[in-house]
């Protein structure tokens, strides 16, 4: 075969060269000494039958490949000779050409002794024998000639010494390889070397058996089984023995003796297949893709690089590959290793053998590598340590397997048995199910039914009921036209949920039920069949019946509801924009309605709707709608009647309700009702339009002197504002919902110079589309639709949270009033909201000052009363605003608490021209120092203004004079 740059050979060490190349570099250069001179002599006895001459070997690296025999003899002096310092000689991988010697002395009998280079996998090997610095033999072999020239038809590297060799002489060994550098070199006696052979050959023979038999046998359940974890392993198992015989020379001499190319190129081959079928073993045998489909995807990566590799190496330089496919097989198989550890680690039991398979075909790696460089002795046991462990390595992974199989058969008995105890209770379910249950043909024919099938179809026994609708067919309980759209349901989509029908027992009584069913596959005749589960839904029938009518009816009077009168006033504006026909709406509410309810009680009250609805509905015609819109409130819809004829039945309706007397508990209630009329016309563009315009009517009505009807007119500039009054009530709310309030503050400044620290008062405002609108607007509607309670919690909650976030900033202040309403102080889960607020958001109790105007306090005297000592108590203050704008002032003043008098600012803001409004002022001034109390005075527009206060001796002023309000961040 054609020289090469690099020479090609196999070496199995070059799967673990990393680490001896590593050890040896660290011993070599932990020892290495430069010697000159000649190497050192063997000493042949007679008794001793053989000699490690690694120990007695000086060494010198060609680097160029140039030096002969000739230039040692020619001129010694030139060279520089190393002493070897270990028994096996080991320079790793290199392109260089190593030489080593050393000296033989009493050599007797030359014939019966040899030289062996126990390490198969050399490609260039030449041996020179000298005497007298002259050559007087020399051998050439190597892997690169073919087995037949080797002196010994041996695996190893096996040299006679010369026969007219003299007694002393010196041996010079030229190595060069494509592999590790390996060189153990040995002298034997020739007798005793062919009997150390005996046991090897028996070894290596046993070693083979083993695994074919290991291959073989796997290779039969494979076949049988079809399970590809076996042919992986069969596979893994045939590469591993190549490999094996490949690395100890068994390959070469045995299989292709004459084939040397194929020899450089097969031992690369067996790494790369043993490594990747290891791979494909592990991935498949522990079902990695399931249990760790991240190493399953690694491994599955690694076993294409191997394959590639194996397919390059047919056309790349041995030399380069041989370092890649290593490189990757040490990763690969520590990762089978440890993932096999893990697994079983986390309680997967299959993984017992393989995870001891590996570990003993490690520890036979180690102890071999371990006893070559010198770290254990070397015996028969470590010399074919290797051997050892990847034997009990492929017999482990053979009972791993079968291990896994007995594993998959208890599982399948336990899984059998656990399927038995599920058909066991199945058939316990079956029978005592409160569903009925059934298989039938598609043409309705039962085959099965459950005892609750038959009972609630009014059956005594389930065959009762299968012979009875044999006989009958499926329409002797259900609808023909509800089985045919049930049954096609199921054809189509295979399976329907739910399929809600009314059926008949047998004794006639229709009933409600659900079925749901699928199609199966068929049974032994090959038929089609329907099975399912049938529920009797009559009782949720009957609910779902009156829910709806629960939902569209008030329950009290069993008139339409709001959402349902609602829903029929939207038909009727649309069919007026449609075809324009003209109809009437009436909003009514009950005069006097309040009185019965708070003296006669709720039971009471309720009675005496129900008896106006009766009355009311007399006077309804036939396809009007009479509503209760809640308390109440009643609507009319008059369909197809309006102007005069409207104005008539809503009159006559007034009358009716006037003329009623309602009799309870020996008394006597006569009521009216106050009615406000809307025509429903094209101008009209909403229901909600409608029902405010109809409802401000009302409410015109009550305010004209109660039980009249009031016609909307669209010039009413009252009427506008009361329905004014209302959008900004929906408007409240939309607010409240969408935080479209914003967070005021005025300062309140002491009149003399003060130490204490600024004191601001809340204020409120809304943003309405993009404009910020005083509460001037929008507080009258909250005050007179009730919703001042829900504004107070906003501002609290709000304030609270913003003291919270700005915490730096309000410890710099000294008080920040809140105004609260009269109805919020009247709300009895207002204080445990407030303390809940003070506790979310740690405010400090003694920053915060309640406002409560003087009207407020005197109207709810107790509860003022009440909830001011309890929160006085804690640490918060209180101030009266609005104080002279009551005529019992100064009275009710000795009994309230509060810290603050707020001076009504009508009195504050004339005090330069009206000699009563300074008066006043002094006056309240005066009263409030005496009763130790602070003053402040509102509506301070100038600096005059402010100059009076001052004499007067007000503590505190606040008006646009000193500052307007600004929003609650910008206040320093």
């Amino acid at each position: 075969m054609p020289d090469r740059e690099f020479p090609y050979q196999a070496d199995f060490a070059a799967a673990f060269s990393a680490l001896r190349w590593l050890l040896a570099g660290v011993l070599l250069l932990w020892c290495g000494t430069l010697f000159a001179g000649d190497g050192q002599v063997l000493t042949l006895t007679p008794e001793q039958i053989r000699y490690d001459a690694g120990l007695n070997a000086q060494y010198l690296e060609d680097t160029n490949q140039l030096l002969g025999i000739n230039d040692f003899i020619s001129r010694p002096v030139d060279f520089v000779w190393r002493q070897n310092l270990s028994t096996t000689p080991n320079f790793g991988y290199s392109s260089a050409a190593f030489w080593l010697r050393f000296g033989v002395a009493n050599l007797q009998d030359p014939s019966r002794w040899l030289l062996e280079i126990s390490y198969p996998l050399l490609d260039d090997v030449q041996v020179f024998f000298l005497s007298q610095d002259r050559v007087i033999s020399q051998i050439h072999t190597g892997d690169r000639q073919e087995f037949s020239a080797r002196p010994f038809q041996h695996r190893n590297f096996v040299i006679p010494l010369p026969a007219d060799a003299p007694s002393d002489m010196e041996i010079y060994v030229r190595v060069v390889s494509g592999g590790t550098l390996e060189i153990p070199l040995t002298i034997w006696r020739e007798d005793a070397f062919w009997t150390k052979e005996q046991p090897i050959l028996a070894v290596k023979g046993m070693y083979a058996g083993l695994v074919l038999v290991m291959v073989l046998y796997n290779l039969f359940i494979y076949l049988a089984v079809k399970e590809t974890s076996y042919l992986y392993y069969v596979c893994y198992a045939f590469f591993m023995l190549m490999f094996q015989l490949s690395l100890d020379g068994f390959a070469f001499q045995m299989l292709w003796p004459k084939a040397v190319g194929w020899h450089e190129i097969s031992f690369l081959m067996c790494i790369a297949f043993t490594t990747a079928f290891q791979s494909m073993f592990t991935n498949s045998f522990l079902d990695l893709e399931h249990r760790l489909p991240g190493v399953s995807k690694t491994l599955m990566f690694f076993v294409v690089a191997l394959i590639a590799c194996a397919a390059i190496s047919l056309t790349t330089m041995y030399a380069t590959m041989i370092r890649i496919v290593v490189g990757l097989a040490v990763p690969v198989s520590l990762l089978c290793w440890m993932t096999g550890i893990y697994l079983f680690y986390r309680g997967v039991a299959v993984a017992r053998y393989f995870v001891l398979g590996w570990t003993l075909y490690f520890v036979g790696l180690m102890a071999m590598a371990a006893a070559k460089f010198g770290l254990l002795p070397t015996n028969f046991l470590t010399h074919h340590s290797l051997q050892i462990g990847s034997a009990l390595e492929v017999v482990l992974f053979s009972l791993a397997l079968a291990d896994r199989i007995n594993i998959d058969k208890r599982e399948k008995l336990a899984a059998k048995q656990e399927a038995i105890r599920h058909l066991e209770r199945f058939k316990t379910l079956y029978d005592n199910a409160i569903e009925g249950i059934f298989q039938c043909t598609m043409e309705g024919r039962f085959v099965s039914a459950n005892p609750s099938m038959a009972n609630f179809m009014g059956y005594r026994s389930p065959q009762d009921f299968i012979d009875h609708v044999t006989e009958k067919g499926p329409q002797s309980f259900m609808d023909p036209v509800q089985y045919h759209e049930f049954r096609r349901a199921v054809l189509s989509k295979g399976q329907i949920l739910n399929f809600e029908a009314q059926g008949r027992r047998r004794d006639g009584k229709p009933f409600w039920f659900a079925l749901s069913a699928k199609m199966v596959q068929p049974g032994a005749d090959r038929q089609r069949l329907i099975e399912g589960f049938v529920v009797d839904i009559t009782e949720r029938k009957r609910s779902e019946e009156q829910l709806h009518f629960l939902a569209r009816h008030d329950p009290l009077t069993g008139l339409v509801n709001r959402r349902e009168f609602e829903h029929r006033l939207e038909l009727a504006l649309q069919q007026t924009l449609r075809d324009g026909v003209r109809h009437t709406l009436l909003f009514m509410d009950l005069d006097q309605f309040k009185l019965v309810n708070d003296t006669c009680g709720h039971i009471a009250g309720d009675e005496l709707l129900r008896q106006i609805t009766l009355h009311v509905q007399q006077q309804m015609r036939a396809g009007d709608t009479l509503a209760r819109m809640g308390g109440d409130e009643f609507c009319v819809l008059l369909q197809g009647c309006s102007g005069d004829n409207a104005v008539h039945v809503a009159n006559k309706i007034r009358t009716t309700i006037q003329d009623f007397r309602f009799a309870w508990d020996n008394r006597m209630f006569s009521l009216g009702v106050s009615i406000g009329l809307v025509t429903v016309s094209e101008k009209m563009d909403s229901v909600k339009s409608l029902l405010s315009l109809a409802d401000a009517a009302c409410y015109a009505a009550k305010d004209a002197g109660r039980n009249r009807v009031h016609e909307f007119d669209p010039g009413d500039t009252e009427l506008a504002a009361k329905q004014s009054q209302m959008q900004w009530a929906s408007r409240i709310n939309e607010a409240l919902e969408k935080r479209d309030f914003l967070l005021y503050v005025q300062p309140i400044v002491a009149t003399e110079a003060s130490t204490e620290g600024r004191h601001y008062e809340v204020l409120l405002r809304m943003r309405n589309n993009g404009v910020v609108v005083a509460p001037g607007a929008f507080m009258p509607a909250a005050e007179r639709y009730n919703l001042m309670p829900f504004i107070d919690r906003w501002v609290v909650r709000n304030l609270f949270q913003w003291m919270a976030q700005h915490r730096d900033r309000v410890e710099q202040w000294g008080l920040i009033s809140v105004n609260l309403s009269g109805l919020t102080l009247g709300d009895e889960d207002f204080p445990a909201f407030l303390r809940e607020q003070f506790e979310q958001h740690a405010i400090c109790h003694d920053k915060i000052c309640f406002e409560i105007t003087e009207t407020i306090a005197v109207t709810n005297l107790a509860s003022t009363l009440a909830f001011m000592d309890e929160f006085r108590e804690i640490g918060c203050r209180f101030s009266l605003d609005d104080f002279g704008s009551g005529f019992s002032s100064y009275g009710y003043l000795k009994n309230l608490p509060v810290d603050y008098l707020k001076i009504d600012g009508t009195f504050v803001k004339d005090i330069e021209t009206d000699v009563i409004d300074y008066a006043m002022v002094e006056s309240i001034n005066r009263i409030g120092h005496v009763m130790g109390k602070k003053t402040i005075a509102e509506f301070v527009e100038n600096d005059a203004i402010l100059e009076l206060l001052r004499r007067i001796g007000v503590d505190y002023a606040q008006g646009y004079g000193i500052s307007q309000p600004i929003p609650i961040e910008d206040a320093p």
